[in-house]
């Protein structure tokens, strides 16, 4: 068993990681680094988080390959609720393509990850779609905009416009909640 079995490449992964506390679970986006998508081992860099706490108590980390974007969004400002989820042991959200579970060993903001279990759920092939690409970044770009990051509105609205050109109408609706959760009011058109 290896990360490329489970879609992992070299580079940053955009995944959802699912944590557990005593309150229940927790997902969040986050960029599994991978350098040898051979191998059984990755590193996450964290940010003081719900996610980082739940590592540090000793949580593992279950990374979800999901392209929803509306899960993206969601688990980038709250933890989805358990109606997205098709299984909480194993934690799966509906749509995941695959789970896999890390063994964590935090050092200061960085976590080394151990691949210790996984299974492939559906095999379809997915071209790559722009659209989603751009709302990833968005959803980068609004998570540090709400700490504060307010230079950061501008990119905010150059990837809208690559969702808007770009993105099926799942992206645009995602985009549009993006928005509402960051409290940005910007135009932004609906295609249908």
């Amino acid at each position: 068993m290896n990360l490329s079995q489970f879609g992992f490449t070299e580079g940053i992964n955009e995944i959802i990681a699912i944590t557990k506390s005593e309150d229940g679970l927790n997902a969040a986006p986050i960029g599994i680094i991978v350098e040898n998508a051979n191998g059984k081992t990755a590193k996450i860099k964290l940010f003081p988080s719900h996610t980082k706490e739940n590592i540090e108590k000793g949580s593992p980390l279950w990374a979800n390959i999901n392209f929803d974007p509306i899960i993206f969004v969601l688990a980038a400002f709250e933890d989805p609720s358990i109606d997205y989820y098709i299984s909480v042991d194993p934690p799966i959200l509906k749509g995941s393509y695959a789970y896999c579970e890390f063994k964590c060993e935090p050092e200061d903001d960085i976590v080394n990850l151990e691949l210790i279990n996984g299974k492939v759920l559906n095999l379809r092939l997915r071209a790559v779609n722009r659209g989603f690409n751009a709302l990833i970044e968005a959803c980068i770009h609004a998570t540090r905009y709400k700490l504060g990051m307010e230079h950061l509105k501008g990119k905010i609205e150059y990837y809208g416009e690559i969702i808007q050109k770009c993105g099926s109408k799942k992206e645009r609706d995602a985009y549009r909640l993006l928005l509402k959760f960051i409290k940005l009011d910007t135009e932004f058109k609906s295609l249908g």
